[in-house]
C-alpha cells in the first residue's frame, strides 16, 4: 500500500494538540453562540428577572423552559418580598393583595421595553431616574417604594 506523497506523517503528540486546540475552539465557539442565544430569548421574552449567565451551561435546546423556570421562581420571591414589605408597611388582606399585584405587574408591552431600558442604561453605566413609576418592575419598583418616589 502506498501513501499519497504530500501525506506527511506526525506524531501522536501533535495530534492530539490539533485536536484539543480544536475542541478548545469549538467550546469557545459554543459558550458565545449559547450567550448570544439567551441574551436573544430574555429580550425576546421579557425574561427581566433572568441573566444570560443564568443560562451558561444549559443547552440550546433547554434554554426556553429554563428561562421560564427561573423567571417563575424569581417572580415568586419577588412577589415574597413585595408582599413582605407591603405588610410592614401596614396594608393587610385584599388591600395587599390588590398592592402587591399593581406593585409588580407592568402593563404586558411594557415588560419587553423595559427589558430593552435597562440593558441600555446599562450599557451607558447610568440608569435615568423614571418620572412615572407606576410601569416599574423587579428590582427597580422595590426600589422606588423604598425611596418613596413610587
Amino acid at each position: 500500500m502506498e501513501l499519497d506523497e504530500s501525506f506527511e506523517e506526525e506524531s501522536g503528540s501533535t495530534l492530539r494538540q490539533k485536536l484539543e486546540s480544536t475542541l478548545k475552539e469549538n467550546q469557545e465557539l459554543t459558550s458565545e453562540l449559547s450567550g448570544l442565544k439567551a441574551k436573544e430569548l430574555i429580550s425576546e421574552q421579557g425574561y427581566g428577572l433572568v441573566k444570560p449567565e443564568d443560562l451558561t451551561g444549559v443547552s440550546l435546546s433547554e434554554m426556553a423552559e429554563k428561562a421560564e423556570a427561573l423567571q417563575g421562581e424569581r417572580q415568586a420571591m419577588q412577589a415574597d418580598l413585595a408582599k413582605d414589605m407591603l405588610a410592614k408597611r401596614g396594608l393587610e388582606g385584599d388591600e395587599l393583595e390588590r398592592a402587591v399585584n399593581d406593585f409588580l405587574a407592568p402593563e404586558a408591552q411594557d415588560t419587553a421595553a423595559h427589558s430593552r431600558a435597562r440593558e441600555v442604561a446599562a450599557v451607558g453605566g447610568v440608569s435615568t431616574p423614571a418620572n412615572n413609576t407606576q410601569n416599574l418592575m423587579g428590582l427597580d419598583a422595590i426600589d422606588a417604594a423604598l425611596r418613596g418616589t413610587g
